[in-house]
């Protein structure tokens, strides 16, 4: 049986590197906060055009990055680091010696990551309402409607990237990180995928992420329904997660067979 306690202990101990290392700091507020300012403004004048393409884009953009937080800062680098702390300070084979379910490891970095999205996307929301022209009420509300399906489809990024670094062990770090990456391209945040090549159109149209982003758009800048968007994000974002998970059990397992201590080295 899962135990909560030992799911908490796990959001504690990264909570308290948090606290104390500048670096989770910056990861966490900052670079959020540059993407707010240079494609908030970028989003900003490009939404000053008369053009009826980009009625309301302003809005639209700012929600794209604020929501692309959520599966790049977080499924991505929030959940990476979670594993990465442990290989860096050389404490794997010690947290997994403990009485410590691998589930329970892993429902507590996506708790950690829930708890720290939560303060990022807050904190961009509050300096969104600051710097433009956007009502708190409807970038609150507009946010929680898409979040979901975005943070469903981060914890399949975060897996996935974490599949990489408990095979490869430290010299898989860097290609973890850049494989989350690598989907943003693809995923629309910043525009349609109409403006992609067509093998780039065919890539997103197998990411869960394209289907959320459209439907903000559609619902931001149109006024249309995004339920048949949503859906098809819920629907890819849980099976993609599922398996993820199911890989990433798998590796671990098997990375555990071979010995955790070589993932140091």
């Amino acid at each position: 049986m899962i135990a909560f306690a030992s799911i908490w202990a796990i959001v504690l101990r990264h909570i308290y590197v948090w606290r104390r290392d500048l670096n989770m700091f910056l990861m966490g507020f900052y670079w959020p906060l540059l993407d707010v300012l240079i494609w908030g403004f970028l989003g900003s004048w490009i939404g000053q055009s008369l053009a009826p393409q980009f009625h309301n884009y302003e809005a639209a953009a700012l929600l794209g990055i604020l929501l692309w937080q959520i599966v790049g800062r977080g499924g991505c680098n929030v959940m990476m680091f979670c594993f990465t702390e442990e290989l860096w300070s050389r404490n794997v084979v010690n947290l997994f010696s403990l009485p410590l379910r691998t589930t329970e490891w892993m429902w507590g970095i996506v708790l950690f990551n829930a708890i720290i999205m939560s303060f990022t996307s807050l904190f961009c929301i509050l300096v969104i309402t600051m710097l433009y022209d956007v009502s708190l009420w409807y970038l609150l509300t507009t946010f929680l409607i898409f979040a979901p399906p975005l943070f469903i489809a981060g914890i399949w990024v975060g897996f996935t990237c974490l599949q990489i670094v408990i095979t490869l062990g430290r010299r898989g770090v860097e290609l973890g990180f850049v494989a989350g990456w690598f989907l943003m391209p693809f995923s629309g945040a910043y525009y349609p995928l109409q403006v992609l090549p067509g093998w780039g159109q065919m890539i997103g149209a197998w990411l869960p992420m394209s289907y959320v982003f459209q439907g903000m758009r559609e619902y931001v800048m149109h006024q249309q329904d995004p339920t048949s968007y949503l859906l098809k994000g819920y629907a890819l974002g849980i099976v993609y997660a599922v398996c993820a998970i199911m890989v990433f059990v798998y590796c671990f397992n098997r990375s555990k067979q071979k010995g955790l201590a070589r993932l140091a080295d």
